[in-house]
Order: C-alpha cells, then sequence, then structure tokens
C-alpha cells in the first residue's frame, strides 16, 4: 500500500497523478454530453454485458489501461473521468457519494448504456459502486470491488491508536490537491460515522473482491503498518461474507493499485465474475423455462398438445425426461408423466435410455405388460448400440422388477 494512495481513498500526490497519466487508445475515448457538461468516457469491446469502471478517489479512466484492452473480447467495457477529473468538465454544488453517483447515472441515460451491467470499482470507487448498486438492484449483474475502501476502517483503527489515525488524516489532507479537498471531507464524514447510507441493501449477484496485504518494511502512514493491514483484510473478509457467491483474492505482490500492479488479477476477477453471471442467468431462463412448460402440460393433456409443448420447450431428451421424473416423483403427477415420457420415446425412437424411462413411468402407474415391453425394447436397442456394463445392468433390473410385478399379479 502506497502513502500516496492510502486504501480508503486512492488519494494521490500531483507528481504521481501525472507520472502515470498513460492513456486508453485514443480511438476509444470520446466527449459525452451530459446535460451541459462534457464526460471523457472510453468504450471498447462488445457483449452482452457492460462492464463499467469506477476509479479511485481523484483518479480519472486512464488507471484502467492495463485491464480493459484485454477484456475487449468479453464484453462491453466503459470508464469514464468523473466531474472535474481528466477532460470532464467540473460541476457545480457539492461533490459527495450521491452526487457522484447521480453522475454515473446520468452517463448511463446519456450513453444510453445497456445493462445488465458489471460493475468494477477500486477504492473509493467501490463506495459509488455500492451506491449505484443500491439504487439500480436490477441493472446490476455482477461487481468486482479492488482492494475497496471500506466504510469502518478508520473506526477500527482508532481502537488501536487514535492519535495515529488523526496524524494519517492530515497528511492525507496535506497532499490531497486543494480542488478535491471539498471531496475529500465528504469521504472523511463517511468514515468518521462507519456507514455509506445506501438506500437499500446490495444485490446478491456474483462478486470479487481483491484485497492487497503487502508489507512494507518502513510504513509511512500508520494505515499501512501491519497491524493496519490485518484489519483491512479482516473487514474486506467480512464483506465478501455478505454474498453467496463469488471469489476473494489476498495479494501480498502489490500494494493498493492492483489494477496497475497486477492488471492480470484484475481482469481473471471480471472474467469470472461474467462467467459466474451468465451461468446464474442460464439456470434463471432455465428454470423459467421449465415452469413455462410445466404450465402448458397442465392446461391440455392430450397426447398431440404435449408433443407440442415439448417441441417449443426447445430441451433435449435428458432435460425432458428431468421434467417427466418431476412429475412422477415430487409432484406426484404420474398419468402426466406417462404421457410425457411416451412423447419422449416416440420423439428419440432410437434411445434405450428414453424406451427405459417410459418403462419406469408405467410400472410404476401398474402397466406392467407395457412396462416390460418397453424395457424389451430398451434392452434390444442397447445391446445393438454395443453398450455394456452398468447400462445393461440397470435395464435388465428394470425387466425383471417388469417381469416379478407380473408374476405377482393376480
Amino acid at each position: 500500500m502506497q502513502a500516496a494512495f492510502p486504501p480508503r481513498l486512492g488519494a494521490a500526490l500531483p507528481a504521481l497523478v501525472l507520472a502515470v497519466l498513460a492513456i486508453l487508445p485514443a480511438s476509444a475515448q470520446d466527449l459525452v454530453k451530459v446535460g451541459d457538461r462534457q464526460v471523457q468516457m472510453a468504450a471498447m469491446g462488445s457483449g452482452r454485458y457492460t462492464v463499467i469502471f469506477e476509479s479511485g478517489f481523484g483518479r480519472d479512466l486512464s488507471v484502467w489501461r492495463r485491464v480493459a484492452p484485454p477484456l475487449a473480447d468479453a464484453a462491453r467495457l466503459v470508464a469514464y473521468s468523473r466531474a472535474g477529473l481528466g477532460r470532464s468538465d467540473a460541476r457545480p454544488g457539492a461533490v459527495d457519494l450521491a452526487a457522484r453517483t447521480g453522475e454515473l447515472e446520468e452517463l448511463v441515460a446519456a450513453a444510453k448504456l445497456q445493462p445488465p451491467f458489471i460493475l468494477v470499482g477500486h477504492s473509493y470507487g467501490a463506495f459509488l459502486v455500492r451506491s449505484y448498486a443500491a439504487r439500480h438492484p436490477e441493472q446490476v449483474a455482477g461487481m468486482v470491488f479492488v482492494d475497496p475502501s471500506h466504510e469502518r476502517f478508520e473506526l477500527e483503527l482508532r481502537k488501536l491508536d487514535a492519535a495515529r489515525v488523526d496524524s494519517d488524516n492530515r497528511a492525507i489532507e496535506g497532499f490531497t490537491p486543494p480542488a478535491l479537498r471539498a471531496e475529500l471531507r465528504s469521504v472523511q464524514a463517511i468514515l468518521e460515522r462507519g456507514a455509506l447510507d445506501t438506500p437499500a441493501r446490495l444485490p446478491d449477484v456474483p462478486v470479487a473482491v481483491l484485497t492487497s496485504v503487502q508489507n512494507r518494511e518502513q510504513p509511512q502512514l500508520f494505515l499501512e503498518t501491519p497491524a493496519a493491514v490485518q484489519v483491512w483484510r479482516g473487514l474486506h473478509d467480512s464483506f465478501f461474507r455478505g454474498f453467496s457467491s463469488g471469489s476473494h483474492v489476498v495479494t501480498p505482490d502489490s500494494g493498493h493499485n492492483i489494477h496497475l500492479e497486477q492488471p492480470e488479477l484484475v481482469v481473471a476477477a471480471v472474467r469470472q465474475v461474467i462467467a459466474t453471471a451468465e451461468a446464474k442467468d442460464a439456470r434463471r431462463r432455465l428454470a423459467e423455462a421449465r415452469a413455462q412448460l410445466f404450465r402448458r402440460l397442465e392446461q391440455d393433456g392430450a397426447d398431440g398438445a404435449i408433443a407440442n409443448a415439448l417441441a417449443a420447450s426447445g430441451f433435449d431428451e435428458a432435460e425432458r425426461n428431468r421434467i417427466a421424473y418431476e412429475l412422477l416423483g415430487p409432484r406426484k403427477q404420474a398419468q402426466l408423466a406417462v404421457k410425457v415420457m411416451k412423447a419422449n420415446a416416440e420423439r428419440f425412437g432410437d434411445s434405450a435410455n428414453a424406451q427405459d424411462s417410459y418403462g419406469e413411468a408405467l410400472l410404476a402407474t401398474g402397466q406392467h405388460a407395457a412396462a416390460k415391453a418397453q424395457f424389451l425394447k430398451a434392452l434390444a436397442l442397447a445391446q445393438a448400440q454395443g453398450k455394456e456394463g452398468k447400462a445393461l445392468a440397470g435395464y435388465r433390473s428394470n425387466l425383471d422388477k417388469a417381469e416379478r410385478a407380473l408374476a405377482a399379479a393376480p
């Protein structure tokens, strides 16, 4: 963690800011009209998801130059400079978390950015990601927090040494450019009360949290000491546990600016969140399609209607089988299950498994002779197709059940 970029803010010495102003490709940059202001925005890539990058305190879009290009094949990528930073026009009025969140909302509308969004925030940018996500949970599919600020960091450090925290605050204000000091005070107010005051809970979407635990031999600030770093890590652990899916990556090999020092970690985190979000959405779409199919099957139980409903669902043989077994078991709609498995057996006539499943439904509903015929058919198909081992054993076992049921019948 660098003294010029304290973990809670990401504030920078002016000289250091100037040293890293290498920018994203000029061809990717634009000035977007937002109300009566111009906002510097860089966009590249394409895909179903839009990844929006939020920089740390006092930083412009250039800090993402090592992360965005490698992700251009995965999603639509958008980085921007907040008002008064980079080439973005300043704005009148208070500059605080609410105002900065409003800026992002205005940019999304003006640039016609399309959700679902993957929000990526570094340091103070994590506060903005959380604020936007709390306001617009329906737009957010995932979040990546790069060494994120935590509102309780200062309160926890004060338990260790309040005097050294006060010393840190004076030092940070001293090297913060005058133009940023009003915003610095608004962030300091968050840290003093230990709360973001977001309007709602964060959406439980896939997340990645990246935490720097780099050891500094001669810490310049109290917040860089080993004891403070342990507090930092603990707060990140607690924050991560608030989500049901994701990853927490802890690195000792870079300071607070992981996206500049180990950009590959951020790139991997964004890709992982996109993949997890896509898998989650696929499960949602499958659940909706299954629910729709169940409704159609229950509305019209005629054989032709069932065959049409199964065809319209687009489900493969295996998923149709799972639907039928759910009807046969948990839903206790055995007669409907028989019809679905019959349609499946007719549609996939060369599938031993489809014939066997149909036989199981017939057996479960007391149609023992018909079940035996299906099991014989399944066994013959399996043998003709060269199957052996467990598959044949299963078909023979079912055939044996049917024969024993027939023998026991009055």
